[in-house]
């Protein structure tokens, strides 16, 4: 190859990057010349308000999923059912069927079975528990803790005071408190304490009053073993 070709060659290999380098530039000119053009038209193209009804969440398939207007915010499963409703009322939680299952208000919450009966509640009162049949089987407030039969029966107790059980017929068969544990039988006969105990005297009808001991009883609340500390 000789110097008149390779001169030849750099001046073709020049104008192609002389051409190219004109298209970037003129390229660049035209985008920096529509910005303006754009700042121009697009603070008319966004509204200010955007008004409307409701706003929708629509699915692949085209189902809506979930709706936003002036009465709630509903969130809707891929069958239509609405599981999840949050309104003035409150927030609700409903299940496959559409039963309301778990509900929160300004005044409480609760929870309810598959049938739609309350099976717990709490509110500024305190927290309770229901059964299948709509029985109080539970509950917590500020005087204690309690624990009620299927007959509505108090059979179990904690308090300030103490710690008590029940047998079926509303007698006291235990105690805890201060004084000490006591054990009732069914006739309601004491037959055993332990800490502070009243020992009665038949004979005198004195009533004994020993700390620090365990006591256990017959039948008829005589004295059969005792341990003194």
């Amino acid at each position: 190859m000789n110097a008149a070709t390779v001169i030849v060659s750099r001046l073709n290999k020049l104008e192609q990057d002389n051409r190219r380098l004109k298209l970037a530039v003129g390229s660049l000119l035209l985008m920096l010349a529509a910005v303006p053009l754009v700042g121009s038209i697009m603070p008319q193209q966004i509204p200010e308000v955007i008004e409307a009804r409701e706003f929708r969440v629509v699915g692949a398939n085209g189902t809506s999923r979930a709706a936003l207007n002036a009465d709630a915010i509903v969130y809707i499963d891929e069958n239509g059912q609405s599981r999840a409703i949050i309104d003035a009322l409150g927030i609700a939680y409903l299940d496959e069927n559409g039963t309301r299952r778990a509900a929160m208000n300004a005044y409480s919450i609760g929870y309810n079975a598959e049938n739609g009966r309350r099976r717990s509640s709490m509110d500024a009162d305190g927290l309770w528990h229901f059964d299948e049949n709509g029985i109080i089987r539970a509950q917590m407030d500020a005087d204690g803790i309690g624990y009620q039969d299927e007959n509505n029966n108090l059979r179990a107790f904690m308090t300030a005071d103490g710690i008590g059980y029940f047998g079926e017929t509303g007698n006291i068969r235990a105690q805890m408190n201060t004084d000490g544990i006591v054990y009732v039988d069914e006739d309601g006969i004491i037959r055993a304490q332990m800490g502070n105990t009243q020992t009665l005297t038949p004979a005198t009808g004195v009533v004994t009053r020993t700390p620090a001991q365990v006591v256990l009883y017959d039948a008829d609340f005589n004295v059969i073993w005792r341990a003194i500390q």
